[in-house]
């Protein structure tokens, strides 16, 4: 395992991140989270990013906004979205990043969907619960892409990954010849070991790939022109952000929150959100299925909110763009989004100089 020499981190935020009290970090990380957004634009804008829908699929209310919606539907509908990202390096190198390519096939095998399999079956699961988009491996067909051109993948997190299938390990050979995972030190090390109330989340083995496959990071680090991991711990240990620049504006990719709205829940016309956030006093409302340290989580989507500032097409809501966005459907009545964002897409995709040769 090795940082790659083209990144660099980004020691504002991990200055603020320091300070031991939760409320004077808070309030830290409020000032470095706006000072380190504009170090970020004046870099420059990312390559190019493209945005392609994996799978919808049921979630539980309780859940996606820490019990604040008001709805008799069990389950919200989110939508897992992938981000192929582009950009150069500090070597001046264009590099292809794959941001949550859920192989969710795989993902399956984590317990607690693999519970939800068995409760309703496969055909409920599948044809009404479910609505599959693409794959990871079909959008980059569609993007001109093979599997040599990506160099890197990264997930938020962990939670219902199966990294075999693309990395390599326990007898599967790797779909992705050259790529290396982009992970958190903190999420690396805690995936190994799991306590019994993390482990309903995660797929049994899922994380067994060869050790030369992966990168460990170590908080906040600049990727390349317009890219960059965030740091933003809370729904677990190593939770970290995709933050993009593009020429129009950031925006930030997590799963720290389902929707736009839960950065502004005031907003929200969702029943029960905004009662609950004038009633809590909270100014962003958590996707809250662990709570493994919630006051982080609470501080890293407002490290996320004054990041990505406003929408430039919608300003009175937050450049956030979820890993897995809240989707409307007839089965979660009265739980759909107040708004969507149009999905970031920017520049032109397109093959590496070595796989362009080569055809």
């Amino acid at each position: 395992m090795s940082q790659s020499p083209a990144f660099r981190p980004i020691p504002l935020l991990a200055e603020a991140r320091a300070e031991p009290l939760p409320g004077p970090r808070l309030q830290k990380l409020r000032r470095a989270a706006l000072q380190a957004r504009e170090q970020f634009t004046q870099q420059g804008p990312v390559a190019a990013v493209a945005t392609c829908d994996l799978i919808t699929f049921p979630y539980p209310a309780l859940f996606a906004f820490s019990g604040a919606a008001l709805s008799p539907a069990p389950y919200v509908m989110m939508t897992n979205r992938m981000q192929v990202v582009q950009f150069v390096d500090g070597l001046g190198a264009r590099r292809t990043l794959l941001f949550n390519p859920s192989d969710y096939e795989r993902g399956q095998a984590a317990p607690f969907y693999r519970s939800l399999r068995e409760r309703y079956g496969a055909f409920v699961s599948d044809k009404v619960m479910s609505t599959r988009h693409g794959t990871v491996q079909s959008h980059l067909a569609s993007l001109g892409l093979t599997p040599a051109d990506v160099d890197y993948i990264a997930f938020d997190h962990l939670h219902i990954q199966d990294l075999r299938g693309w990395l390599g390990g326990d007898g599967v050979p790797p779909y992705f010849p050259r790529a290396r995972l982009l992970v958190q030190r903190a999420e690396w090390e805690m995936v190994k070991d799991l306590h019994p109330m993390q482990a309903v989340w995660f797929v049994p083995g899922g994380a067994d790939v060869p050790a030369e496959r992966v990168v460990l990071l170590d908080g906040d680090t600049w990727l390349g022109q317009g890219a960059a991991i965030l740091s933003t711990p809370g729904h677990t240990r190593g939770n970290m952000s995709l933050a993009v620049a593009t020429s129009r504006d950031v925006f930030i990719v997590s799963e720290n929150g389902v929707s736009t709205e839960s950065y502004t829940p005031l907003l929200s016309a969702i029943p029960g959100v905004r009662r609950f956030a004038e009633h809590m006093g909270w100014e962003v409302v958590l996707n809250g299925n662990t709570r493994e340290d919630s006051l982080e989580q609470y501080s890293s989507m407002v490290v996320e909110k004054l990041f990505a500032g406003p929408s430039s097409v919608e300003p009175t809501f937050v450049n956030f763009h979820p890993s897995s966005l809240l989707t409307a459907s007839m089965l979660a009545p009265g739980l759909s989004p107040t708004i969507v964002l149009p999905a970031p897409n920017f520049g032109d995709v397109r093959p590496s100089e070595a796989t362009r040769r080569a055809a």
